[in-house]
C-alpha cells in the first residue's frame, strides 16, 4: 500500500516533464497522454487491483517508448525512470494488501500407551 501512495506522488511528473522540458513531439504527446492516464489509474489502485494493474501496464509502456521511439538522454531519462519507478511500485511485490495468515496448530500426536505421558527415567 505505501508504493501505491507512493506512485500517486510520481504520477503527475511525467506529465509536467513534457510540458516543461524540451522534448519531441512523440515524446511529449506520449507523456501526456500516459501520464494523464498513469495519474488516473495510480489514484484508483489505491481501491481497486485491476486499476493498480492497468497503471503498471502504462508504466511498462513508457519505459519502453524510450526504446523504440528515437530520443535524447533527456527524454530516455524521464521515460525509464517514471516507466519503471511506476511499474516496479505498482506490480512489485510490496503493491499488495496486508494479509494476515493463519494457521491452525497440528493436533498433539496420541502416546501409543495407554495415554498416559512417558515417564522420565
Amino acid at each position: 500500500m505505501l508504493t501505491r501512495s507512493l506512485a500517486i506522488l510520481l504520477a503527475p511528473w511525467l506529465p509536467l516533464g513534457a510540458l516543461m522540458l524540451p522534448m519531441s513531439a512523440a515524446h511529449r504527446i506520449d507523456g501526456l497522454v500516459a501520464g494523464a492516464l498513469g495519474i488516473v489509474l495510480s489514484a484508483f489502485s489505491l481501491s481497486n487491483d485491476r486499476a493498480r494493474i492497468a497503471a503498471a501496464a502504462v508504466g511498462a509502456w513508457v519505459a519502453l517508448t524510450a526504446l523504440v521511439f528515437p530520443s535524447t538522454l533527456l527524454e530516455a531519462t524521464l521515460a525509464l525512470s517514471w516507466g519503471a519507478l511506476m511499474f516496479a511500485w505498482l506490480a512489485g511485490p510490496f503493491s499488495t494488501r496486508p494479509a494476515v495468515i493463519t494457521s491452525v496448530a497440528p493436533a498433539a500426536a496420541a502416546d501409543a500407551r495407554d495415554g498416559h505421558l512417558p515417564l522420565a527415567a
